[in-house]
This record gives C-alpha cells, structure tokens and sequence, in this order.
C-alpha cells in the first residue's frame, strides 16, 4: 500500500473548494479537478514518497495491481475530485465500441456527491425523447438545456452516468467520480463562455450526434445495497464505515483504491502504517490485507468483476 499525489486541473469553471478543504493544489488559483487514481496520459497520478508516476510503477510492478505486463502500466479505471463553482459545459461520453475507432475507451462514469450547495443540481439525460433533428437544431440554437433533466442534489447521492447520456455538473457541487480511464468528451453547450485563449470553446457537434442517447435514461447505480454505491462491469465502489477494526483484504489479481471520505483512517498492514486524512487517497496492491482503525468513512473502488473482503 502506498499513498497517492493527484495530477491537478485549473479547468476554468472550477474552485477552490479542494484547496480550502483537502490542500490540493497549493498556490493555484483555481483547482477544477484532482485525478486521485489515473495512468491516463492526460493526468498521471503520483506515488505520494517517490518521484514515479504510478503508470511507471506499474510498468515494473504490474502483478501489484494484478494486470498483464502488456498493458505497459494502464489500469482501467481513473477517479477524480471535482469542484464545479461554476457549471460545466453539457456533454456526453462515447461508448466503447465508438471509442475504439481511435483505440481509446469509452467513458461511463458514476457521480457520489460530497457536498452541494442549497441549489446545486445535475442535467441527467432528456426528459422526454428527442429526435437527432431536433437535437442538431437545439445545438446549433443554444437551446439545449430546455430538453434537459434537471435534477436537485444533495450530499450522499449517488447518479451513474452511461456512456451516451447527455450530462453536466450544475455549479456548487463536490463530487467524487468514479469512470472509465478515458478522456472522450464530446461538448454540445457551454453557456457562451471563452477559453483562455479569448475565444469560445470548442463544441462537439457531430461526435455528440452520433452517440447521444435522446430517450430518457436510468440513472439509479446499479448493484447499490449492503453499502455497495455501484457494481457494474467497469467499476465497483463501496463505502465503508470505519470504527474500531476491520480486516480488509483485497482478492488476487485485483488492486484497490482507498480514499477516506471524512474523519481520519488509519491503514495498517504487513508494509507498515498509514494514516489517511480526510481527502487522502491509496493504493492496495493485488492480494493485500490491512486492518482499517479510526473514526471516518472510507470508500473502496475496484475495476469491474473485482471483489473485496472486508470485515471477515
């Protein structure tokens, strides 16, 4: 087990909410996005002690997260804090089959919302079905969010979010997400904003036609009971409270992520001790046991099929 260093993002709809509450990103102006747990080459997560990346680590080490030496130290699945003081653009994520006519992944993603602010919402799908004609034509009009579903949220909710369905973080939300390792997204709406270039940014609009599902869609995460928040076949994520101690074993030819979501977590295991602060992530390698002490909530994500042992 080790200890985890973020790669960073200063998006420019973003906060300093993950700076005031968690110290990420210090001396930044804006801190929209920490990528906890990424081999992506967009953001490369950091072991926390060492001056490797972890994609590097697993490239000599890839039986500690219990995957082929040919994936040159990619894993499948990238976990990020996101701070949306103002709202994100309407987009939508390509599946897989559509990712892979550029050899990448496609993005199917699941939202847990840490905080929100009294009127915070999330755009979840349409709220009825929509041709394509009408979707290019609300595109092109800036009229988009007039299909949308405009969902109220609130700390402790959960929202999957398929690959396809039409999506956006309203401002004043904290959420942790959990996704495919995969950085395909297709924008159809950004509010009229620029970049930092002065000028707007760029939208999607012929990738966004062609995946957009235009139905509405099931957001309730599936496989959530007994403190199981998601299980589907990319990812699956537990919340476990901690008090006193539980063993916690992660299976062989697995690997695990920790993140403590409140309190402290004391981590302790046959490579030592770690003490988790609130915000702070790690990484169990495949096979490891480790007893969780402390008072503090914990959430546990594997990649899809994975399945821990905690409490036994």
């Amino acid at each position: 087990m080790f200890l985890l260093k973020p790669a960073v993002k200063d998006y420019i709809w973003g906060g300093t909410l993950l700076q005031q509450r968690f110290q990420k990103g210090p001396g930044m102006d804006i801190v929209a996005e920490t990528w906890e747990l990424s081999t992506h080459p967009d953001g490369l997560t950091q072991m926390e002690e060492q001056n490797i990346s972890l994609r590097d680590y697993l490239r000599k080490y890839p039986e500690a997260a219990g995957i082929s030496a040919e994936v040159d130290g990619d894993i499948p699945i990238l976990i990020k804090l996101i701070d949306a003081q103002k709202p994100l653009s309407v987009q939508v994520h390509p599946n897989d089959a559509y990712a892979s006519k550029i050899g990448q992944r496609g993005k199917t993603e699941l939202w847990y919302v840490m905080d929100a602010a009294p009127d915070a919402y999330l755009y979840l799908g349409v709220t009825r079905p929509v041709t394509r004609v009408e979707f290019e034509e609300r595109i092109r009009q800036n009229t988009v969010e007039e299909i949308l579903k405009k969902v109220p949220v609130k700390p402790g909710d959960c929202y999957f979010i398929p690959a396809g369905m039409l999506h956006a973080i309203g401002s004043g939300c904290l959420i942790f997400e959990v996704q495919q390792s995969s950085n395909l997204t297709y924008r159809v709406y950004d509010y009229g904003r620029v970049g930092p270039d002065g000028k707007q940014r760029q939208l999607n609009i012929q990738d966004a036609l062609e995946v957009s599902i235009l139905e509405p869609v099931d957001t309730s995460p599936p496989g959530a009971e007994n403190g199981v928040l998601v299980d589907c076949p990319y990812f699956r994520l537990e919340e476990i409270p901690v008090s006193g101690n539980i063993q916690f074993h992660v299976p062989q030819d697995c690997f695990c992520h920790g993140f403590c979501l409140g309190g402290s977590v004391v981590l302790s295991g046959q490579e030592g001790e770690l003490h988790m602060a609130e915000g702070t992530g790690v990484f169990l390698k495949s096979g490891e046991t480790v007893t969780l002490s402390g008072n503090g909530q914990f959430l546990a994500t594997y990649p899809g099929m994975c399945r821990a042992e905690a409490g036994k």
